[in-house]
């Protein structure tokens, strides 16, 4: 009898530790998960902030009156003065590559580092940040082309945000043209996306990696740059919105177990990018370090 009941006891402690060891592994992975996350939200915050900055730059910079002259009365001198204003303005905002100024035709009349960029004569009326501001009706509105490699700036990846410049600079004004200013994204995308990489490190023995990506999950920036144009394709991504906690078990861009903490944009002000971020941790055992 004292057998039995040996034996009872001890399969009844090993149930009970299993039960507490899978609620404590439960926990951790969910503790762990809402970590991820809010770096997540940290990394996609500091996006929008940022870029809602430039949002208002663009709108700001296009009622400038040099460029308002340079358009409405085209002479050398006018065009030489609005150049040396762009120039100016780029000395003070190093976030920037070069800033554009434009005719309503898209070909770009001055810009505000000719001796690096010589882009004056360009045709532009195609790209996307172009035909966005023309298609806006009002100087508080801005046009914008998302992440891509411009000739104009030696192929660097970058962003351009856009605002039709005004007569008398005007947000009602008739328009004379449009001003695009050309900021370097691989100075903020990556960056971000590393130092949140960077923090999560310092926590864990495993492998992590911080992306940002548009809403499809195409990755526009990364700590590992080989993920950056690729598609991270959870099988849930589609449901993300609708989950109740910003954390799931998939797997990764090499099929193997991750734990993915992840926060969709905000906004911040009256700007919001739509991007996600998201932070990867490689769950298997050989994602150890």
């Amino acid at each position: 009898r004292t057998q039995a009941i040996t034996s009872t006891l001890q399969a009844q402690v090993e149930a009970t530790l299993d039960d507490l060891m899978s609620m404590n592994e439960n926990l951790s992975h969910r503790v762990r998960g809402q970590r991820l996350a809010q770096v997540a939200s940290t990394a996609i915050d500091i996006v929008d902030r940022n870029l809602y900055e430039r949002s208002c730059d663009v709108r700001w910079w296009a009622t400038e009156d040099a460029l308002v002259r340079a358009l409405t009365h085209r002479t050398p001198q006018n065009l030489r003065q609005a150049s040396r204003r762009l120039g100016v303005i780029l000395d003070s905002y190093t976030v920037y590559l070069d800033l554009l100024l434009c005719d309503l035709n898209g070909t770009v009349q001055a810009n505000g580092r000719p001796e690096k960029w010589t882009s004056a004569g360009t045709q532009v009326g195609d790209q996307e940040w172009f035909q966005s501001a023309r298609r806006t009706t009002s100087g508080t509105e801005f046009g914008f082309e998302g992440v891509h490699a411009s000739p104009l700036v030696g192929d660097r990846t970058v962003l351009v945000y856009s605002c039709v410049v005004r007569k008398g600079g005007e947000a009602d004004g008739e328009p004379v043209g449009v001003l695009g200013i050309v900021f370097d994204w691989d100075a903020l995308g990556n960056v971000v996306a590393d130092r949140a990489a960077e923090t999560l490190a310092t926590e864990t023995s495993r492998s992590v990696t911080v992306a940002l990506t548009y809403p499809d999950s195409t990755v526009l920036a990364a700590s590992d740059r080989t993920l950056v144009g690729s598609r991270l394709g959870f099988p849930e991504w589609d449901e993300l919105r609708g989950l109740s906690v910003p954390f799931l078990d998939t797997r990764g861009p090499n099929r193997e177990p991750v734990l993915a903490g992840f926060a969709i944009s905000a906004g911040f002000e009256t700007y919001q990018t739509g991007w996600y971020a998201v932070a990867l941790e490689d769950r298997s055992k050989e994602g150890s370090r």
